[in-house]
């Protein structure tokens, strides 16, 4: 399959770029794995006979403060001439150059292409060197296929790895190329593979997971528990983590340190042997190694199986780089999930992502009764059988803007001097590593100025599942007072939802789907005094609250786990089915 990704032809910049730079093209090729086959670009008369070359390139790092970047050289075409002076025009005119696969290269009677075919990666950039030529510069365009164009002073073809002091340009060298993808993810099956019929597919899960700390964790664990069929997981790992301070359980078969590049190799070697048919990768950008995570691209353009990817985090106005990696890891897999209807849209209507690839499951919840009294659950936390009770829970850090509500709480604590307001959770690990417990202690020096010492408790510790209920089992209101706007998806709001909880949040997206349809109440951001006079309401309107509780209970009947789990075997069986 041929993958072509083109410009329309613009203005050019007068008088070309200059000869003796190399120019790194940032093509987001957001296509499968395969061969560069072909280039086009702009050159005149003064390009007779001159040499070119192309490469394909990693990005390491880079440093925006001091316009650096590392690059990896991978792949080369190797330099070939341009035509003599009789070939080309007095003026920028746009060529194409076949580049030679290996067939062509053994001919050497075959003067059709120049050059050599070189494989390219989804998340790659393309570079261009010439000794005497004044290439066409044309601007650069903006439908995401092509980005700036960095003008580099030394030579990254020379030196395998280097850092560049590198300008940015708004103009572009290549025009379009052409990707010979021989590779896709609904790929064949390997040699002696066969095809598992009516039997449950078996599932290899990549991801954080316990007794590791965080959200993603916690998901994976539960979605594994409830998946109906035979399943392995990759565990991955902080970069600097004690091997032996971290016991994983017997289904986990293999440990992927989150920066050591070629372990993510070994994953792929592990996906593409007999004992799996599907990869189910959950992501989140700061969980897997490169920059903004690209490894992970290299490990799906490696796999020969379909790769079911679950997106955690979709950015409502990603950079380019979040740009570049999102697509990729969307082109290199078979299926993408979702976990919100606002998820899907982002992804088709930011970055362009078919929608025919693209699946809904929602975030999973505990299949748990529902509860029309909470005199018993407060009873068992140690609290007044009827004192008006609000929580908010998960790993804390400065987003989850729990200020808002300690400022609310100095309005609502005249009107209900009783009510009592849990934070449950320890300081995410990430944030102990930056800052310590620094905003912990904001939030306890915030209860003692506003007089709220008998009305907020911080429950500081990591708690599990069953710790989790019994805190909602207690709760009249569960809060969700975020600052960001574009966040797609939210484990705690979830289930809150699905266990019927009276639930007041600020209209991010998630919050604004799951909440609708009288689900659920939301306030402005950072507005304490409508978010004070939002509470009061609810505990002095028993019908109001009641009524929310039951269509949010109704509703997440739909997100209990055993469902979760059984849709994604039958995306399994689909796909393996269509192979």
């Amino acid at each position: 399959m041929n993958i072509t990704r083109s410009l329309a032809r613009r203005s050019l910049k007068e008088g070309g770029a200059p000869a003796g730079i190399v120019y790194i093209d940032s093509h987001q090729i957001a296509a499968k794995k395969g061969n560069v086959s072909s280039v086009s670009f702009y050159i005149d008369r003064t390009c007779a006979l001159a040499t070119v070359e192309f490469g394909a390139f990693d990005l390491i790092d880079r440093n925006l403060n001091l316009n650096e970047a590392q690059l990896v050289l991978t792949h080369t075409s190797g330099p070939f001439k341009l035509g003599t002076t009789k070939e080309l025009k007095p003026y920028m005119h746009r060529i194409t150059i076949q580049l030679c696969n290996d067939k062509a290269v053994n001919n050497v009677n075959d003067r059709s292409c120049k050059g050599n075919q070189f494989p390219v990666l989804p998340h790659q950039y393309l570079g261009v060197r010439s000794d005497k030529c004044r290439l066409g510069y044309a601007p650069t365009p903006n439908d995401r296929i092509l980005a700036t164009t960095w003008v580099n002073t030394s030579d990254p073809f020379d030196q395998p790895y280097q850092t560049l002091n590198y300008i940015p340009s708004d103009y572009t060298i290549l025009q379009s190329i052409i990707i010979n993808s021989s590779e896709s993810n609904s790929n064949q099956l390997t040699s002696g593979e066969k095809s598992i019929g009516s039997s449950a597919p078996r599932v290899l899960f990549l991801g954080s997971y316990p007794p590791r700390r965080c959200g993603l964790a916690e998901f994976l664990e539960d979605l594994t528990e409830n998946y109906p069929g035979p399943y392995n997981v990759v565990a991955v790992d902080e970069q600097n983590v004690n091997s032996s301070s971290r016991n994983y359980s017997d289904k986990v078969i293999f440990r992927l340190n989150q920066q050591n590049r070629d372990a993510y190799y070994t994953v792929a070697d592990i996906v593409n042997s007999e004992a799996y048919d599907v990869l189910n990768l959950q992501h989140e950008f700061n969980i897997y190694g490169g920059m903004v995570g690209e490894y992970i691209v290299h490990l799906l353009a490696s796999i020969k199986k379909p790769v079911i990817t679950t997106l955690h985090t979709i950015l409502l106005n990603p950079n380019k780089f979040y740009m570049s990696v999102t697509r990729a890891i969307c082109a290199t897999s078979t299926r993408i999930i979702v976990l919100s209807e606002r998820g899907r849209q982002l992804l088709i209507d930011i970055y362009g992502i078919n929608a025919e690839k693209i699946s809904v499951i929602p975030h999973g919840v505990p299949d748990s009764p529902f509860t029309y009294s909470l005199v018993d659950g407060k009873k068992k936390l140690g609290l007044e059988a009827n004192i008006p009770t609000m929580t908010t829970f998960g790993l804390l850090h400065r987003d989850k803007n729990i200020q808002l509500t300690l400022k609310a709480m100095q309005t609502v604590v005249k009107s209900i001097p009783n009510v009592i307001y849990l934070v449950i959770g320890q300081t995410h690990p990430l944030i102990q590593m930056s800052e310590g417990e620094s905003y912990r202690q904001e939030l306890e020096n915030n209860v003692t100025a506003y007089g709220l010492t008998n009305n907020v408790r911080f429950i500081n510790k990591y708690v599990n599942d069953n710790e989790l209920l019994a805190f909602l089992n207690a709760t009249d209101i569960f809060l969700t007072p975020y600052t960001s706007e574009d966040q797609y998806v939210s484990g705690t709001l979830s289930w809150a939802v699905g266990l019927g909880k009276g639930v007041i949040s600020t209209p991010y997206l998630y919050a604004k789907e799951l909440l609708d349809n009288g689900r659920g109440f939301l306030t402005p951001f950072n507005d304490h005094a409508s978010l004070s006079s939002l509470i009061i309401e609810l505990f002095q309107n028993d019908e109001l609250l009641e009524t929310a509780r039951l269509n949010a209970y109704a509703y997440g009947r739909q997100m209990i786990w055993p469902v979760v789990g059984a849709r994604l075997q039958e995306i399994c069986r689909e796909l393996i089915s269509s192979i």
